[in-house]
């Protein structure tokens, strides 16, 4: 059984699949209250319903971020707990942009070859973002120019670039919370995904079966991807200064 946890943005889910890729059970909340208060009662509903026990799951997976620092901590911490409990059982990752993507390609069943765009509201006037090629049997990443030079397979683009972004692209199929907050700011030919919104647990399963890019197992690679400084870091260097 592989279990499958996202707590990335405001929405909270878990989500249960056996070997096969057969979804078995879910839950999930839009917006609160806290991940704390949900993701275990959550983990604890799904496993009941299928009448199974923690020690039937062989998997957990867990979605890495970028997105809210405190609800990926409680994510990451709790997969990681979960896989510590039982010595058979194993850890994953998937970055939630990657989990987006996929869920964007599954919608798109292009023939050909298909940018899609995963955004995620990062708030502060910005989001995260990425850009996968559909290709058949998968998606490929394509590398953006990061910050100071640096390139990389993800960005951070304040709001009010968006459009000058996602022009890049001008034939993509962008989705996720941020494309739904700034759809008013989507420039002509790209075409906003009315189905893939926040990410879901689901979502983070079906893109862990597929093997999507950025994919992760073990103690020492399963992390938080945050995106950026966390809030209380930058804080606390200023503090400093």
């Amino acid at each position: 059984m592989i279990l499958a946890l996202e707590t990335a943005t405001r929405a909270c889910s878990a989500a249960l699949f056996a070997p096969s890729g057969e979804l078995l059970g879910q839950r999930h909340a839009e917006d609160g209250p806290a991940h704390t208060q949900l993701l275990l009662p959550f983990v604890h509903a799904i496993l009941s319903a299928a009448a199974i026990d923690i020690e039937a799951v062989g998997t957990v997976v867990v979605s890495l971020g970028p997105g809210s620092y405190t609800g990926l901590r409680i994510g990451v911490a709790t997969a990681r707990a979960l896989a510590a409990a039982g010595a058979e059982l194993q850890l994953a990752g998937v970055p939630t942009l990657a989990a987006l993507a996929w869920a964007l390609a599954a919608e798109s069943q292009a023939a050909e070859s298909r940018r899609l765009v995963p955004l995620i509201d990062g708030r502060r006037k910005e989001v995260f973002a990425a850009c996968y090629e559909q290709r058949r049997g998968g998606l490929r990443s394509l590398v953006l120019a990061g910050a100071e030079g640096r390139d990389a397979d993800e960005a951070v683009v304040p709001v009010d670039r968006l459009g000058e972004f996602l022009a890049t692209w001008p034939d993509a199929l962008v989705g996720g919370d941020g494309a739904h907050l700034h759809a008013d700011r989507l420039p002509a030919g790209v075409r906003l995904s009315s189905a893939v919104a926040a990410p879901t647990a689901v979502m983070v399963g079906r893109a862990f079966l597929a093997g999507v890019p950025g994919c992760v197992a073990g103690l020492a690679d399963v992390l938080p991807i945050y995106g950026r400084t966390p809030d209380a870091v930058r804080w606390a260097q200023a503090a400093e200064l």
